[in-house]
């Protein structure tokens, strides 16, 4: 089976998506991206240029799944022609568009998921915020996403290379610096509890920002099991997310976790993290002052963690719900020739 990935633009939680797709047996799967990088100004100069591409590529594929809602969006025409669905990741452009504008993401959503055979849905927030913002009469489904145990780490080497002292409580916020995700936030609040170290990995538009600030920046990183090995806790005071790889990665590696009540958020730590109101920087304060203070709750919440991200989003499990959503696609809808040009643009 011949998948086609449209992507938003390289990099991203999709591309860990598709990462773990590429595992399941019997499928190829190929990337394309609609945009060269995730500015306005370089999607509007690289779409018109990539379309005709993604539109051969489509007519070569079995099925065509994309990513993102934006590009769910631009490409009805060639979900309604042939074998498809759109994974949603976070919803995030509809997310920040109110008003007038909110009205028309919203039938275009509507659009979007009645065009395509399934609409997956990273988490059951993003399905019922869907149903409520759009009434849409395609049908959704809910696929959280997933992550494997880490490797062994040495966790004292890596505290070593990290410069950490003994003692010393290190808080990690692991993701793109900007503003939906609120990385200042957690800069802020953890200068204020003592013996914490803040360590940020990634890169994005805040960068400066939070080295101005005070944070210890470690760039972007392509071993992120080894920070979360040296952590203490991870801190995600996002706004919105999907289903967020780095919160289920340290679930998974037994990291405490404390993240905003953003919508994904409290789906994926459950009973297993502290929740704190988005926002507030009072409340994760007193949250990580609390965690750094007892090393006995870190503990407890560590193994809640660890033991939850292996029965609630184990990768066995993903690629058994979307090996049948694939199949089920590919076998119900004929093959199309995708239509000639992208929707307009919300």
């Amino acid at each position: 089976m011949r998948i086609l990935h449209v992507l938003p633009h390289p990099g991203g939680g999709a591309e860990t998506h598709i990462d773990l797709l590429e595992r399941l047996p019997g499928t190829a799967h190929r990337r394309v991206c609609l945009s060269t990088g995730r500015t306005p100004l370089q999607g509007a100069l690289s779409i018109p240029r990539n379309w005709p591409a993604i539109l051969r590529a489509a007519r070569a594929a079995d099925v065509v799944d994309v990513h993102g809602d934006l590009p769910a969006m631009l490409s009805v025409p060639m979900l309604r022609s042939g074998p498809s669905l759109w994974t949603t990741h976070g919803l995030h452009f509809s997310r920040r568009s109110h008003g007038p504008r909110g009205a028309v993401v919203d039938r275009w959503l509507a659009a979007a998921c009645a065009a395509a055979d399934v609409t997956v849905c990273t988490s059951a927030a993003e399905r019922d915020e869907l149903t409520a913002r759009s009434r849409p009469r395609g049908r959704l489904e809910v696929v959280h996403n997933a992550v494997d145990p880490p490797p062994p780490v040495d966790r004292d080497a890596v505290r070593a290379e990290l410069g950490l002292a003994d003692g010393q409580v290190a808080v990690l916020y692991l993701g793109q610096l900007e503003a939906r995700k609120d990385p200042l936030l957690a800069v802020r609040a953890a200068a204020g509890v003592p013996d914490t170290v803040m360590l940020v990995a990634g890169d994005g538009p805040q960068r400066d920002e939070l080295a101005a600030a005070g944070a210890r920046m470690l760039g972007f990183r392509r071993d992120p099991e080894r920070l979360l090995a040296g952590a203490d806790v991870l801190v995600m005071p996002s706004r919105h997310e999907g289903l967020s790889f780095a919160v289920l990665e340290a679930m998974a590696a037994g990291l405490p976790c404390v993240v905003s009540d953003g919508p994904g958020n409290p789906e994926a730590v459950g009973d297993a993290g502290i929740v704190v109101p988005a926002g507030d920087e009072a409340a994760l304060r007193a949250a990580l002052a609390r965690l750094a203070a007892d090393p006995a709750e870190r503990a407890r919440l560590a193994e809640a963690a660890r033991a939850r991200a292996a029965s609630e989003f184990s990768v066995d499990r993903f690629l058994e719900r979307m090996g049948a959503i694939y199949a089920e696609v590919a076998a119900g809808s004929p093959a199309a020739a995708p239509a000639p040009g992208p929707a307009p643009s919300p």
